[in-house]
């Protein structure tokens, strides 16, 4: 029978457990008779793997962490598919650590880094990785060396976009990208040309747009009409707050709203939007709704009746240039 601490340790660690942890659970002599117990087979000399464990993706992944030593973690294209950056399929985890001294064959491709501190690292579904900052670094590193200096733009574009959507998903913070930014400045580190350039439009108070529909807005408003536009901002009336709104005319009460079919389009979703609008205008403020089909169908229909309200007088209403999708069915 395991001990009620080794247990534990397997559940949290996905049913594997590192040699090296038995040591500070129990003597030297009970490890030796814990390391042969039939409940646990062995995966590696470093690792063991409690039969009855459901093998999984994640599993594995953790006991490559495992096999390779204390402060490792997941790294490069592994750290990327974790975190949701990309899709990257290598049966073969990629794993980071500062040292090593086993050479024998791993469960994980092992790369050494000079540059890992304590603070590169995390956990992610309890699985230790570098944090999402580090890994849109590395990412741009992949980038860069994959397209060379003739693919200086589209590695950026590459960068920005990965980067907006972990800003997006709060995985990211603006101070912390950009103490990063500053620390590994004169390390020589791969892919800092274009995380710097990258870094150089979004300070550290830097709101993305909240989806790649809203991007898509932004990229059919002339460039004088959208600095006028503040992303994401949390409005409210006298007795508190009503939400968070997808753009606010810096100059004047106005709202602008963008809305995915999908999402606004079922019943239940036009009678919350109604009552939210409702809430609005009785705050002072003018609503405009923008339907995701006319952001890439007809962008210059949205950029005239946003020029007509900013020439007009203040009315808080509702503004809708176009008809919802359910009044053409």
């Amino acid at each position: 029978m395991l001990p009620e601490p080794v247990i534990q340790l397997l559940r949290l660690q996905r049913g594997v457990v590192a040699t090296r942890q038995l040591r500070t659970l129990s003597t030297a002599e009970r490890r030796r008779v814990l390391e042969r117990e039939p409940e646990l087979e062995r995966l590696t000399p470093r690792v063991l793997c409690h039969r009855v464990a459901d093998p999984s993706r994640e599993q594995h992944l953790m006991a490559a962490v495992l096999d390779t030593g204390d402060d490792a973690g997941l790294w490069g294209k592994s750290a990327a598919a974790l975190w949701g950056f990309g899709r990257f399929r290598s049966a073969t985890p990629h794993v980071g650590t500062s040292r090593t001294l086993v050479r024998s064959p791993r469960l994980g491709q092992v790369h050494l880094l000079r540059h890992l501190t304590p603070e590169a690292m995390t956990t992610h579904l309890d699985i230790p990785v570098s944090r999402p900052e580090e890994t849109v670094l590395w990412l741009a590193g992949m980038w860069t060396h994959r397209w060379g200096p003739n693919g200086f733009d589209f590695a950026v574009l590459r960068t920005a976009a990965t980067l907006d959507h972990a800003w997006r998903s709060r995985l990211i913070d603006g101070h912390r990208i950009h103490a990063l930014c500053e620390r590994s400045g004169g390390r020589g580190r791969s892919g800092i040309v274009v995380f710097r350039e990258v870094l150089r439009t979004r300070p550290p108070d830097y709101k993305p747009a909240g989806s790649a529909l809203e991007e898509r807005f932004e990229s059919t408003l002339p460039g004088d009409l959208r600095d006028r536009l503040e992303r994401q901002v949390a409005v409210g009336d006298a007795d508190g707050r009503i939400g968070v709104v997808d753009y606010r005319h810096r100059c004047r009460p106005l709202l602008v709203e963008i809305n995915g079919e999908a999402v606004h389009s079922p019943i239940t979703a036009r009678t919350a939007d109604a009552e939210r609008y409702d809430q609005l205008v009785e705050a002072g403020f003018e609503v405009m709704v923008v339907w995701e089909y006319d952001v890439f169908h007809q962008p210059h229909r949205i950029v005239d009746a946003l020029r007509e309200v900013e020439a007009g007088p203040l009315e808080p209403r509702v503004i809708r240039p176009t008809r919802a999708p359910w009044e053409s069915w």
